[in-house]
């Protein structure tokens, strides 16, 4: 994996440590080929919404804050939850946003076609080196695809985010990018943006990054070798700093 640390404000994120249960995939709605776009807009404004990293279309993992840390990134409304009778309506987003890891895949994410052209959301024609995937998905048939590099690097990056913090892989690994209670309830597992709202179309249901996800593994759950530091060999809410040591540490290939 290519990790770069982002230089990011203290100040666009919450320090405290807190044990995460969910990790979100979202894509950014903007141009693919410069992922310190997305970066410089959060920096820009003070409302402390981000993701703990960005993933660029060469795979680059810009990681922004401690995967134990975080900021706002989901925007569930409590009128929402309200209507899907939690009792908490009013603070669940919060802590749906704290106890989750939110990875944003950079992607102009829905098209629309006009003539030989397709068009992102700010009415600008994409790049031809951008490749193109159809589906009906949240009123858009026309998606920018999420490139090999960026499905190669989650496919690293997610066993070692679900170990450090005993995530399993459940959620959308099933295929459904709807609303879901579970995701909702603050469950365990890997889910989508949409997962929590449905004016969201990230991410839209790209078959190979499905496959990807039903491809992971959780031998850490079963492998029944205790490792210094866990319980059962389980590493619990530790932050994963990608160096030769935590690869050794986690009994996990560096490929």
């Amino acid at each position: 994996m290519n990790i770069k640390n982002i230089d990011f404000s203290k100040e666009q994120y919450y320090q405290e440590v807190v044990q995460k249960n969910q990790i979100v995939l979202h894509h950014t709605v903007s141009d693919p080929l410069s992922a310190m776009g997305d970066i410089n807009y959060w920096l820009s404004n003070k409302d402390r919404i981000a993701t703990y990293a960005v993933l660029a279309y060469d795979g680059t993992i810009n990681k922004c804050f401690s995967s134990t840390q975080w900021a706002h990134h989901l925007g569930v409304k409590a009128q929402s939850l309200k209507d899907l009778h939690f009792a908490d309506y009013a603070t669940r987003n919060t802590s749906l946003n704290k106890h989750s890891i939110g990875i944003e895949i950079d992607s102009f994410g829905g098209l629309i076609k006009k003539g030989n052209q397709y068009i992102n959301a700010y009415g600008r024609p994409i790049s031809d080196k951008l490749e193109v995937f159809e589906v009906d998905w949240r009123g858009y048939h026309y998606f920018q695809k999420y490139s090999k590099a960026q499905i190669d690097s989650l496919a690293e990056l997610l066993p070692l985010l679900m170990e450090a913090n005993e995530i399993t892989d459940y959620g959308i690994k099933d295929g459904n990018l709807d609303v879901r209670t579970d995701a909702l309830r603050g469950e365990k597992g890997i889910f989508s943006h949409s997962s929590y709202r449905s004016d969201k179309s990230d991410i839209y249901p790209d078959p190979e990054l499905l496959k990807m996800l039903n491809g992971l593994t959780n031998t850490w759950l079963t492998k029944g070798t205790a490792v210094s530091g866990t319980d059962n060999g389980i590493l619990r809410n530790k932050e994963v700093d990608f160096s030769e040591s935590d690869y050794n540490f986690l009994n996990l290939d560096k490929k």
